[in-house]
């Protein structure tokens, strides 16, 4: 049914797969205390986490009337999603009031309340919007420098010279510059955190951001494109919620607007607005293109946007092929997915990719696939290798969790060298709390470097790998990956643990 293009030349899709929505399921049968293998065994606990979205929530570029409407909003669509299988946080540009990944409504319902925005109401004259602080100093627009200097005389009822209202107003348009920047920097780096945070979740992944939107001058588009790219490479997507809705421009501005202006000036203003407005916008649509996700603007209707962004989707379709011919450019390559009969669908793909600046070394290929195997909740079967998991209290609020890994090395490639089977076997076993959580995890790499007769033996019995963990009672997901060096070949396993 889909058709994939690279660059626009048509390309072999070579994997396929599709992810439902997450469902409230029974979890796999939990393990049982070690040394009681006859003991009754507890109830199932609830189901693990499958999907992680995080809120944040623009404080420093969001009016407070956007902020509440939105707020209300994520309110709303948090008290009518108690769905187990999905776990939500909240974030602010501002660092302030955040709660990380968890099932429990009312702490999030509470730090929502919480939430105020950070942007300072200004009694400057005149007022200067970043949009225009940029203009006036790094784009030389003597247009609205005049209109400002104009500002300037009219709401402090003096008289100023051509200069003094020149320097006047770019003094203040160079503190409202480093304002915005910091503010804009302080969003960006809040937005590659939360990344970071959700790459260790185990299972989908997706950041909704809130804002009126934040201006992206020309120096932080490398940063922009760095935020993309984590992103992608953390199977993020982005979805924009713009909360300003539909604007209304008052000629001349609102109440808060000092002095008045000839109404020459007050259309400029009004066009300057509405410039700075479509800028700010810009980043929040860019951000969500980029990575694959929706950008919900243009309607008041905060509980619809809530609900398409942060609601999951009915279905996601996985595309996967690889790249004939592959530079190592770094050059950025776009995507276009086209269904072979549309039949009235639209869709929504990842709109490109950035090509490696060297070829990938053994070692760092290694570690990515692993990683990521190891933070998600899918079950790989390539090597024939089982897991079991059990614990044993040493105390009222003390546990050790025992993972053994076994792995039937009959399956495994191995290299000749100097009368030696030689291979690398790597075992990372871990926990997660039942809030997907990362909690502990150990990393062990097994060289093989067997004589033929030890082989022989090793094959009736295969290869165990124990790993202990120290945790607290409570509900967790035991995650083992295992892969080998010479078959580049990897399994993952889950497994549910309730201690009591």
């Amino acid at each position: 049914d889909f058709q994939l293009f690279d660059g626009g030349k048509p390309q072999i899709i070579s994997r396929f797969s599709v992810e439902e929505a997450p469902q409230p399921a029974p979890s796999p049968t939990p393990a049982a205390p070690r040394g009681a293998p006859d003991a009754p065994q507890p109830a199932a606990p609830v189901a693990m986490p499958q999907r992680y979205v995080a809120l944040v929530i623009d404080d420093l570029h969001t009016q407070f009337g956007d902020l509440v409407w939105a707020r209300q909003a994520a309110q709303r669509f948090l008290a009518a999603n108690g769905n187990n299988g999905e776990r939500f946080a909240v974030y602010t540009t501002s660092g302030q009031n955040n709660i990380d990944f968890t099932s429990d409504r009312d702490a999030l319902n509470k730090t929502l309340l919480a939430i105020t925005p950070r942007e300072k109401s200004s009694n400057d004259c005149p007022q200067i919007t970043y949009f225009e602080a940029d203009r006036v100093l790094n784009k030389d627009d003597t247009e609205l420098l005049r209109i400002l200097g104009d500002e300037l005389q009219a709401c402090r009822d003096q008289t100023y010279t051509t200069d003094e209202k020149n320097y006047t107003v770019s003094e203040n348009a160079r503190r409202v510059l480093m304002e915005g920047d910091w503010n804009t920097r302080q969003t960006i780096n809040t937005l590659r955190a939360v990344i970071g945070k959700l790459a260790t979740m185990p299972g989908r992944r997706s950041l909704v951001q809130i804002s009126d939107g934040f201006l992206l001058l020309d120096e932080h588009r490398p940063e922009e494109m760095s935020l993309m790219e984590s992103a992608i490479h953390a199977n993020v997507v982005i979805d924009s919620l713009n909360s300003a809705g539909l604007r209304a421009y008052v000629p001349g501005g609102d109440a808060s607007r000092h002095g008045s202006m000839t109404p020459e000036a007050q259309r400029a203003k009004i066009r300057y607005d509405q410039e700075g407005d479509d800028a700010a916008a810009a980043a929040l649509d860019e951000t969500a293109r980029g990575t694959g996700g929706r950008y919900f603007h243009n309607s008041n209707d905060m509980d619809e946007g809530i609900k398409l962004l942060a609601g999951a989707p009915e279905t996601v379709y996985l595309l996967g092929f690889a790249p004939q011919n592959l530079k190592f450019d770094g050059r950025y390559h776009a995507l276009k997915v086209t269904l072979r009969d549309p039949k009235g669908y639209t869709i929504e793909a990842r709109p490109g990719y950035y090509a490696p600046n060297h070829a990938a070394d053994p070692a760092e290929q290694s570690k990515e696939e692993i990683q990521a195997a190891f933070f998600s909740t899918e079950d790989i079967r390539e090597i024939p290798a089982t897991m079991e998991a059990q614990f044993f209290k040493t105390g009222p609020d003390d546990a050790t969790v025992d993972i053994l890994a076994r792995v039937d090395i009959k399956q495994l490639n191995f290299k000749q060298q100097d009368g030696r089977n030689r291979n690398d076997v790597t075992v990372v076993s871990g926990l997660f709390d039942e809030n997907g959580n990362y909690v502990a995890g150990i990393q062990e790499t097994l060289e093989l470097r067997l004589k033929d007769e030890t082989l022989a033996t090793r094959l009736a019995t295969g290869m165990v790998v124990r790993s202990s963990i120290k945790t607290k009672p409570g509900r967790y997901l035991v995650r083992v990956v295992v892969r080998d060096a010479e078959g580049q070949e990897l399994s993952a396993l889950s497994k549910a643990v309730e201690i009591q």
